[in-house]
């Protein structure tokens, strides 16, 4: 979550948590159903097959990740890394400059040094995509409802 806060300070958090899932699995990506200027990382998502074997249900996977990923979301707004006021009021992610451990800041510029190609598009170029509506986040993965969007 804080690579990807790091570089995109402002977020709904069903974004975040979509984006998070497809770190955690980058293999997934060849999956989604990508815009046609994006098409090229398939092959390479094709090739970071994890060697142990992937989610058998993405979406159950998916699901399950929940709970976690909300429970980290709360307890990084209890450290004033996010702000709780907009995660609790308005489902959105809004990283504050809250001060992170030496630690963890050195951790997190490794962590984003060491991204490979996939990953690298999973914080710049899939969380450009809008969450929302027809073309969004929830509609190209399938991991979310999307058909009631308000757009």
């Amino acid at each position: 979550m804080l690579t990807i806060t790091d570089q995109h300070r402002l977020l709904e958090f069903s974004k975040l948590r979509i984006l998070d899932f497809y770190l955690c699995f980058p293999a997934e990506i060849a999956s989604v159903q990508l815009p046609q200027e994006h098409i090229e990382i398939k092959k390479f998502a094709k090739a970071a097959k994890n060697p142990y074997r992937g989610p058998v249900s993405v979406q159950r996977a998916f699901r399950e990740l929940d709970s976690i990923q909300s429970a980290a979301a709360r307890l990084l707004a209890l450290s004033g890394i996010f702000s709780p006021t907009e995660l609790e009021e308005n489902g959105k992610i809004v990283r504050t400059g809250g001060n992170l451990p030496e630690e963890l800041k050195a951790s997190i510029a490794n962590s984003t040094e060491k991204l490979d190609s996939v990953q690298k598009y999973i914080v710049s170029k899939l969380a450009a995509l809008p969450l929302q509506g027809i073309g969004g986040l929830k509609q190209r993965t399938g991991l979310m409802e999307h058909r009631y969007d308000t757009v």
